[in-house]
């Protein structure tokens, strides 16, 4: 199948409306256009970029990790999302979340049933104009939800949405869209989990985006483990509206090779945004990940913790940025990146970045490190009876769990804390 029908067959299949077929194409168009992204610090002149036909049907039961977490989830009363390889195979949202007036379906569907919401939002804060992976994202997107809160209506039970992807997917398009309406609060926790052999020479692209209005709270955690082969790349991005707050966990943990981008920009006023990421990797995983705030309102305030602990060949690069533009008075910004390498051929690039366009700014500040385990440490908690490798596995830990503990859902924490521990094995 050439990949021009398939966008086609894409829309026709989910019965779309005219003006998301018209968006899809006008994306195929931008991606065909644009040229192979460069980074500095992660070659991709290598890296094919292969996908599709995708399945139309896939089984419905949930094993293995996956049927794990959404197991621990139903047993929480929390809303799931179940897709495997963009397929969606259910959507539960609870009756006390119905009731509320809240929106938890998969975006096909919200497409034509919300098409108000969706029209109005989908696109606006991951345009398919500003690269070639959010291009194709935007054309071939298949397996998405749509999470969408009312005014002053607040959520306490966090939704979950697991992707599982698998050898007969022929690449992952995720598309999740988030609207927390004014004074609403909601939390999201998205899981990506591979299973079975994953198809050298393919491209993943997934897109999250979340349109925080005035005073609104949501709190998004991504968490993935990637296999080697395909090549991924992430763009997970929040507007942030006056007085309202977004807070972002980014954990990767694996050997595959990613290209991330989670952003909050920051455009109302009192606007506030909270970052932390970690990256565990093994063999010779790459994650090149940025974390980035975009001051644009006043008196917004962000902070972007990033930790990182590689293994054997393992390679990343943390860029974090922070942008002040003009007329952003009174911000104040933090940030840090902090890697830690437990094998000499393991590398790493801590990358702090500070676009301060503004003159009036309340404080902004940044560090970073890249080193391996500190001997000092190791010898104390030794000399205390502990083996070395038991001590080495302590100290990375004590690096982890804070992101790991900002994650809001048991059941992921779990299987997060083991996908850990099993890394850390000698």
């Amino acid at each position: 199948m050439s990949q021009a029908p398939l966008v086609a067959e894409l829309s026709q299949r989910h019965g779309e409306p005219g003006w998301l077929r018209e968006m899809r194409e006008a994306a195929w168009q931008q991606y065909e256009a644009m040229p192979s992204p460069k980074l500095e610090k992660t070659d991709l002149t290598k890296r094919t970029w292969g996908f599709g036909p995708f399945p139309a049907t896939v089984p419905a039961e949930a094993t293995g990790d996956a049927g794990a977490i959404l197991q621990s989830a139903a047993e929480a009363g929390m809303p799931v999302a179940y897709v495997r390889d963009g397929v969606v195979v259910r959507v539960d949202a609870t009756e006390a979340v119905r009731n509320l007036g809240v929106v938890f379906a998969d975006l096909h569907t919200a497409a034509r049933d919300y098409e108000g919401v969706v029209r109005k939002h989908l696109g606006t804060v991951v345009s398919a104009a500003e690269s070639k992976w959010a291009a194709l994202n935007t054309a071939l997107w298949h397996g998405g939800v749509l999470v969408h809160v009312p005014k002053g209506v607040a959520v306490k039970v966090p939704f979950l949405f697991v992707y599982l992807e698998t050898g007969e997917g022929n690449g992952a398009f995720p598309r999740t869209l988030v609207v927390a309406e004014e004074n609403s609060s909601l939390t999201l926790v998205q899981v990506h989990l591979v299973d079975g052999g994953a198809q050298p020479g393919q491209v993943h692209a997934g897109v999250v985006e979340v349109a925080a209005a005035a005073a609104a709270q949501v709190k998004v955690a991504a968490v993935s483990n990637l296999a080697k082969g395909p090549t991924r790349f992430v763009v997970n991005r929040a507007d942030v509206g006056t007085d309202a707050a977004v807070e972002w966990v980014f954990a990767d943990v694996g050997d595959g090779f990613t290209v991330g981008l989670v952003e909050s920009r920051l455009t109302g006023t009192g606007s506030r945004s909270v970052l932390r990421a970690m990256g565990l990797g093994s063999g010779r995983q790459h994650l090149d990940l940025t974390a980035s705030a975009v001051h644009a309102g006043r008196h917004t305030e962000s902070e972007i913790d990033m930790r990182g602990v590689l293994r054997g060949r393992a390679s990343s690069c943390y860029r974090g940025s922070t942008h002040i533009l003009n007329g952003a008075v009174a911000a104040g910004s933090e940030q840090r990146e902090r890697i830690m390498l437990l094998d000499a051929h393991a590398r790493a690039d801590a990358i702090p970045m500070l676009l301060i366009d503004e003159n009036d700014v309340q404080r902004c500040s940044h560090a970073a490190s890249v080193g391996k385990v500190d001997p000092a440490q190791i010898y104390y908690l030794m000399s205390r009876g502990i083996p070395e490798a038991e001590a080495v596995r302590m100290i990375v830990w004590g690096e982890l769990a804070p992101v790991v503990e900002a994650v809001p859902a048991e059941g992921v924490r779990r299987w997060l804390a083991g996908r850990i521990d099993k890394e850390l094995v000698p």
